[in-house]
């Protein structure tokens, strides 16, 4: 680098106190930064590019023997409310979609000979009186499976002097199905718990109380102290 002589700058301002010794600072400061920044573009210009490695390096941990804090927050855990439940009759409804009932169907298939009298008084065939029929009397032979009406316990199987041999399923809520008439072959025991649609016992002709009519099953429902149609009951039709 070309050497810079300021002696005949000194000269020039000799005597003139401090302004010329401000003015010759000033002066030499230019001049540096003027061959300062001559010889950054030169070395750029050759194909030499700052290393910046060092800098970033202290940016990452400014402090010397200062661990980095890798500790992670744990998730927030949601805080759910309990729903309250009413009584509200809309909202049992709208519950039975989502604990649908158990499946009700009919014990067997026939033609009803007799049906639910609903408090009516009908003639027996057999013993020639008026009376209510609490029941169905569904046809079929002698033999043909009877199924049970629903989900249930079996909660007796007994013999009856007028209605034959029986069988009494619990279904809950106050709900029992009652089958009679049956032949002596019965295909459960009390205590039993049944599904819809399982066999309990067979068609048979036990019932002397309607002797006089065709073979059939003696199909009644009671819910709670009063019979009520099953037909009805199977096919969600009761009258509350």
């Amino acid at each position: 680098m070309k050497k810079i002589r300021f002696s005949g700058i000194r000269k020039a301002f000799k005597g003139r106190g401090f302004a010329a010794a401000l003015v010759l600072s000033i002066s030499a400061v230019g001049i540096s930064s003027y061959f300062a920044y001559n010889g950054a573009v030169s070395r750029l210009s050759q194909g030499d590019e700052p290393d910046f490695t060092q800098d970033a390096a202290a940016a990452e941990n400014p402090q010397t023997g200062v661990p980095r804090d890798e500790q992670t927050l744990a998730p927030i855990q949601p805080v759910l409310e309990p729903v309250e439940t009413t009584n509200d009759p809309d909202s049992e409804e709208a519950n039975r979609f989502i604990r649908p009932e158990t499946p009700k169907i009919m014990p067997l298939a026939g033609e009803i000979i007799n049906p639910f009298s609903n408090g009516e008084l009908v003639k027996s065939n057999t013993l020639g009186v008026w009376r209510t029929h609490d029941a169905v009397d569904i046809a079929a032979p002698l033999g043909s499976e009877v199924r049970a009406m629903q989900k249930g316990t079996v909660s007796e199987v007994y013999s009856n002097a007028m209605w034959g041999i029986c069988v009494t399923i619990d279904h809950g809520d106050g709900v029992s199905s009652v089958y009679m008439g049956l032949d002596k072959n019965v295909k459960v025991t009390e205590g039993n718990a049944v599904e819809a649609g399982d066999v309990i016992a067979l068609v048979g002709n036990t019932a002397e109380a309607e002797i006089a009519d065709p073979p059939h099953l003696h199909f009644a429902v009671k819910k709670g102290d009063a019979w009520v149609d099953p037909i009805a009951y199977i096919e969600d039709r009761l009258q509350e």
